[in-house]
């Protein structure tokens, strides 16, 4: 038993290859990648869309006149 167990050990046991070890770190974080992709998508869809408020035109502050009555139409050209 002994010398069966010292066998498995010797042939089973060995460190993976670094291209083993590339390999699987890279479907490990593509799997990540995927659950926080679909996690995201599934939060964007379950939440409650935002209310819009409308107000009037009047409401809105600023000038009535829309170049200022400096005869310019807003880029800085005369």
């Amino acid at each position: 038993m002994t010398a069966l167990l010292g066998q498995v050990a010797t042939h089973e046991l060995v460190p993976p290859d670094p291209t083993a070890i590339e390999h699987y770190g890279r479907l490990i974080i593509q799997a990540l990648v995927a659950i926080v992709t679909i996690w995201a998508t599934i939060r964007k869809t379950l939440q409650k869309p935002e209310e819009v408020v409308r107000i009037p035109v009047e409401a809105v502050p600023g000038e009535k006149a829309g170049n200022n009555g400096n005869g310019s139409n807003g880029n800085g050209a005369e």
